[in-house]
């Protein structure tokens, strides 16, 4: 279950300012004193809080004969809020590309510490609809970040829906039960597996122009190059890798 303040905080939120808008959800109509002692804020500070979130829109108040009462906007204004801003960045998302977009650019390189990385390439692999992904080298350790959970009930699903087939390259020992039982051709996929004797705990994704290594969890660094040039390559070198394998059981 995701923690409800903690996915507030990553919409934008501070703590504090998550508190109050909790305490006022939960309380409905209520004067500050009351608001600022169920989210364990002082009065002065509550107040001050409260003006912030009436500018993100996120609270109001109304005078009433027994005083000034706050109230929680309804929540399904995070989600409305949320899709607005994704409507209008991906309206200027051709602006914001042709202006990186030089005929004499050299590739961009692009370093992550922490999982962050992971969901932001795993994300990214998925911007363009009716293309393939590739990705070689150990699922297991990219579960062991990010969850076999969020691979099987966001990414695949969300994969689906843009009609975007995906080739890998695994070592089947790291393989869980639920993958080597899967029907891969209705979840458009093709498998096929490594030797063994070259088992190695890192993987690289190729998508787009654009090709991104992830280390072990031990590590946990992702880098994203982004070279039409180093893509091509690497998508030969992979095919290559593949048609190898054309004698060897695919899953």
């Amino acid at each position: 279950m995701l923690d409800i303040k903690q996915t507030l905080k990553e919409y934008g939120l501070d703590d504090s300012e998550a508190g109050l808008y909790l305490a006022a959800l939960k309380l409905g109509e209520a004067g500050m004193s009351e608001l600022a002692r169920e989210a364990q804020l002082k009065r002065t500070s509550a107040y001050v809080i409260f003006q912030a979130l009436q500018k993100k829109g996120l609270m109001g108040s109304f005078k009433m004969k027994s005083g000034l009462k706050f109230v929680a906007t309804s929540p399904d204004i995070l989600v409305s809020k949320t899709e607005k801003e994704l409507q209008d960045l991906k309206s200027i998302l051709p602006q914001l590309k042709s202006l990186t977009q030089k005929p004499d650019q050299k590739p961009q390189i692009t370093y992550y510490e922490g999982k962050e990385g992971y969901y932001l390439a795993s994300e990214d692999s998925l911007s363009q609809p009716n293309s393939t992904v590739r990705h070689i080298g150990s699922i297991s350790e990219i579960h062991n970040v990010i969850g076999e959970k969020w691979d099987l009930d966001y990414y695949i699903p969300a994969r689906l829906k843009k009609r975007i087939h995906f080739k890998a390259l695994y070592f089947k020992s790291q393989m869980p039960q639920s993958f080597l039982q899967a029907n891969h051709a209705e979840l458009l996929r093709e498998v096929k597996y490594l030797p063994e004797n070259h088992l190695f705990n890192t993987s690289k994704l190729i998508y787009g122009n654009k090709v991104a290594i992830f280390s072990s969890k031990k590590e946990l660094v992702t880098v994203i190059i982004e070279s039409p040039d180093i893509a091509q390559s690497e998508v030969q070198l992979f095919d290559t890798l593949w048609d190898s394998f054309s004698d060897a059981k695919t899953a």
